[in-house]
């Protein structure tokens, strides 16, 4: 499937082309983009999530992506193309059809895998401010303590994984007993995280 996905359609060609497993990974791609856009931004109404996909998973916005990536996937397309030349949009396609093969290979866990190495913490934060969609979860959890517990939540690092050129962080961010968990490349964007995960909890239970 990794040559199928790495092999561009070309005129004369004998072996099977990217093009089935780019459709399907057309699809993964807008899945795994929509499930965090829902996720991050639970004020956002669907206009707007739409508009912030858009920008994310069309072909310039997942060509600006292609950076994040290993330098063996160019050394690869050209390993699997012969050396032959190719246009920007089938670097696109490749991708896709990457995320296909993934995804039928390992289900969702794998094609997240693949998913994170394309799209970084910045990516989803200057899209929202491009849409002028609010960023700053843990300013809007400092003002709803503030506001309804005269309390301030509280941060926690749980642990630090990976190498240093790489890292994970996870976090804990708590108010009022409840306790949520985040993760990010970095300490700020994990606690980020917690606190975007802790006020879905909390609108959750204030409307049970």
């Amino acid at each position: 499937m990794l040559k199928t996905a790495l092999t561009v359609p070309a005129p004369n060609r004998l072996e099977p082309d990217n093009q089935r497993l780019e459709f399907l990974g057309d699809a993964v791609l807008q899945l795994l983009v929509s499930e965090v856009l829902y996720i991050r931004y639970p004020k956002a109404d669907e206009g707007v999530l739409t508009d912030m996909r858009i920008h994310l998973v069309s072909g310039q916005g997942l060509l600006q992506r292609i950076p994040h990536l290993d330098p063996a996937f160019h050394e690869s397309l050209t390993y699997f193309n012969k050396g032959k030349t190719w246009k920007q949009k089938a670097e696109v396609d490749a991708v896709e059809a990457l995320l296909g093969a993934a995804w039928l290979d390992g289900g969702k866990t794998a094609a997240q895998k693949f998913f994170q190495q394309l799209y970084t913490e910045s990516d989803f934060q200057s899209v929202a401010h491009c849409t002028g969609v609010s960023d700053n979860p843990k300013g809007e959890l400092q003002q709803y303590a503030q506001r309804t517990l005269q309390t301030e939540p509280v941060y926690q690092l749980i642990r630090r994984e990976g190498p240093d050129h790489s890292p994970r962080f996870y976090c804990s961010a708590t108010l009022n007993l409840l306790t949520a968990e985040g993760s990010g490349a970095t300490r700020k964007a994990a606690e980020m995280a917690a606190a975007r995960n802790l006020l879905t909890r909390l609108t959750t239970s204030a409307h049970e």
